[in-house]
Parts: structure tokens; sequence; C-alpha cells
């Protein structure tokens, strides 16, 4: 781990200098509804949303996170699609495709990123358990 850490050090290093030269100006706001209205916009808020709601909604209802994934997803570019370029029946449905893309791109970003921790805490939980079975 603390390998990936330096590594990732040196690398925002060396970036700094090519971030300051670049051309344009950054975005100083979190979201705009052009970035929201593609792919990765929308996969992000996603990700971000839903795991802000994941844990309140699975203490009330029991609904499957694939669900409130694809839900968040499609509200997210229907929304994003009406205030870009506004939502006709065609635009809409062409949305609902794309909210699917959005949804399983942001169940594989999770998937990427918490994998690692996950299986980190399934080996803690099975070293106890296999110490347990040693001693008896």
């Amino acid at each position: 781990m603390k390998k990936l850490y330096w590594i990732l050090m040196v690398m925002m290093i060396l970036l700094l200098p090519v971030a300051a030269l670049a051309e344009g100006e950054l975005p100083t706001e979190p979201f705009t509804w052009e970035q929201l209205a593609t792919i990765a916009g929308a996969a992000l808020a996603t990700l971000l949303i839903v795991q802000l709601l994941k844990l309140p909604l699975d203490k009330v209802w029991k609904i499957p996170t694939r669900i409130i994934v694809f839900f968040i997803a499609a509200v997210v570019m229907l929304l994003a699609t009406y205030f870009t370029q506004g939502l006709t029946w065609n635009t809409a449905l062409l949305t609902l495709l794309n909210a699917v893309i959005v949804a399983l791109s942001a169940m594989g970003a999770y998937e990427m990123t918490f994998r690692k921790v996950d299986e980190k805490k399934a080996a803690k939980i099975e070293e106890p358990a296999e110490a347990a079975e040693e001693e008896a």
C-alpha cells in the first residue's frame, strides 16, 4: 500500500507543471449541466449520489442497489439532457439507453475502487476463524 501511495505522490508532483501550463480556464464549478450530460460526468455523479443514499435507503427499504443506481443515472441524465438540449420523446428514450451505460460504468468504478478493501476485510474475518479451528 505504501508503494502505491508513493507512486501516486510522484506522479502528482510530476504532473503539477503540466496542469499549470494547460491552456484554457480550469473549471470552477463542481458540475455543469454539460458535464453531467456526458457518460463520464453522469457516472461520477451517479456513483457519488448512490454512495450518499445507499445506507439510509438500506435501513428503510431493501431495494437492490443496481435498481437504485439505474434510477439515479436515469434521473441525472434526463435532467442534464433537459437543461442542455431540451427533452423530447426521442432524446428521452436515447437518454434512458445511455443511463444503462452510465449505471454500468458507475457500478464498475465502485467495484474497481473497493474490491481490494473488501478483500482485506474478508481476509481479516477469515484469519480469526481459521485460528479458532486450529486451536480446536
